[in-house]
């Protein structure tokens, strides 16, 4: 089988990827290149051969911190200098696990941090919050183990909750209210906040997502509506603020969850930007192939079962080569079946696809669940709303979709692109809709759903944000007053 799969190791290096990582890359690179020739990336070797040496002035521009050339230099085998590119050179095995290690995951402390600013905003009255109100509460908290609702066991799960009185002066409403928090997140991460809290010291990536979660709490109209029917009815209310997107019993697309007097109020997915993740049906056994092919391409694996449950119980391995071939036999009907539609008709793919990103957005009960994206680089804060419904197709189908298909070692992808009108010129990747993308993830097998930027200009509902100056690390103070956080002295 391994003959039909056509396996490409590595790839080019781009100057994106010469910046990620605080430029670990680019010291790599300028490390390399000081010591002689560097690997040339496959496709290029008939033009370049298997190296090819940097000119001195590229080497010294990569061990530098200034902006890199558009394209570096490049010695050739007859001496002279000629001018190359930086996807000519070869992402090998030189640069695997030099990325700089996070000790947490931002989209896991998004979901801490989006419950703990929906509580603080009904603390303090419906006024606006700050982020050094929402830190000052966190530290109220109470930190306890999570136990799988289903094996009564203990996880790697940190649960973090706050329950209390929202006391209210007498023109508002007689009664208090009563709020309980429960933030439930993967230990590694809660850690970590909490060390960042200690010292109030926060990341640019974790102090860009709190101000992104304070200002959607501010400006959402759905926090306020809410906040505002607590405060209409005279009665107490109990109200709950759950932020779980880890727990196995969990049956719904929505990481937090508000419901007032037992009845859910408001659904919320939370992302990051820096994600594009909106689903995953993972794994390589036949209920999870089946499932994927069916609802990514609406291809049914039925007569393949016994093949795929043989491969799986012979290994994971073996189960996700045989999940690699799938893809290759597949891949020319399903890219066949889209080049067949026509912008503005019925297409039975564009439907398909439709249903895909409604399946993997809102699950399989089709809940109301507003998705919101909170930004981790911009240091005030901002976020999408993306809300996906049944009026999604009519959207896609106005457009002239193409597909690509990505084949390397380790996964498979296609993407699916809408055609720019001829003679309108669109920014690099904006016109991606969505990829369906299999990788092998250390000893796991995924099979994630992600959107593209079109994508989430079909899906937005509100305004464009506005580009701002950078996160960078920032020190938030304690509130001298925080212990009175919780009744009118939280009002600014």
């Amino acid at each position: 089988m391994r003959d039909l799969i056509n396996m490409i190791n590595e790839r080019g290096l781009t100057p994106a990827e010469l910046a990620k990582h605080g430029g670990a890359y680019r010291t790599k690179l300028a490390q390399l290149a000081a010591k002689g020739p560097v690997p040339v990336e496959p496709s290029k070797q008939a033009q370049y051969g298997a190296q090819v040496q940097l000119a001195p002035e590229t080497v010294r521009a990569l061990a530098g911190t200034g902006l890199l050339p558009p394209a570096p230099m490049f010695v050739l085998d007859d001496g002279t200098v000629a001018k190359g590119s930086w996807g000519t050179i070869n992402k090998g095995a030189e640069y695997t696990g030099i990325e700089e290690k996070k000790a947490y995951n931002a989209g896991h402390l998004a979901e801490l941090f989006m419950g703990l600013a929906v509580s603080a905003k009904f603390f303090n009255l419906g006024n606006p919050i700050t982020v050094d109100q929402v830190v000052d509460m966190f530290t109220f908290s109470q930190i306890t183990a999570h136990t799988n609702p289903k094996t009564n066991k203990i996880t790697s799960n940190i649960v973090f909750t706050i329950s209390r009185d929202i006391a209210y002066p007498t023109t508002i409403k007689g009664r208090p209210d009563y709020l309980t928090f429960k933030g439930v997140i993967p230990g590694k991460s809660a850690e970590a906040f909490i060390s960042q809290v200690k010292t109030r010291q926060f990341t640019s990536d974790v102090q860009a997502v709190l101000a992104s979660a304070v200002k959607y709490v501010n400006e959402a109209p759905s926090v306020e509506a809410s906040i505002k029917k607590v405060q209409q009815d005279p009665n107490t209310n109990q109200i709950n603020v759950v932020s779980d997107g880890t727990s196995d019993a969990k049956m719904t697309k929505a990481d937090l969850v508000l419901s007032i007097d037992g009845k859910k109020i408001n659904l919320f997915s939370l992302k990051t930007y820096s994600s594009d993740t909106l689903g995953q049906i993972s794994g390589v056994g036949f209920d999870q192939v089946s499932s994927w092919f069916k609802t990514s391409f609406g291809i049914d694996l039925s007569k393949y079962k016994k093949q795929i449950e043989q491969a799986a119980a012979k290994s994971p391995a073996t189960g996700f080569e045989l999940l690699l071939h799938l893809y290759d036999l597949f891949y020319p009907q399903i890219e066949a079946l889209v080049d067949r539609q026509s912008p503005g008709q019925e297409a039975t793919m564009v439907r398909q696809f439709a249903d895909a990103a409604n399946y993997h957005a809102r699950g399989a009960g089709a809940e109301d669940v507003e998705i919101v994206k909170l930004d981790d680089k911009i240091k005030s804060g901002n976020y999408k709303i993306l809300k996906f419904s049944d009026n999604l197709y009519d959207a896609m189908k106005m457009l002239d979709l193409e597909t690509r298909y990505l084949k390397g070692n380790n996964g498979r992808t296609i993407q699916i692109w809408a055609k720019p009108q001829e003679g309108i010129k669109v920014d690099k990747g904006a016109n991606k809709l969505c990829q369906f993308r299999t990788q092998k993830m250390g000893d796991s097998y995924r099979n994630y759903f992600e959107s593209g930027p079109m994508l989430e200009k079909l899906t937005q509902v509100n305004q464009e944000p506005v580009k701002e100056e950078l996160a960078e690390p920032e020190v938030v103070e304690p509130r001298k007053d925080n212990v009175r956080m919780f009744g009118r002295k939280f009002q600014r």
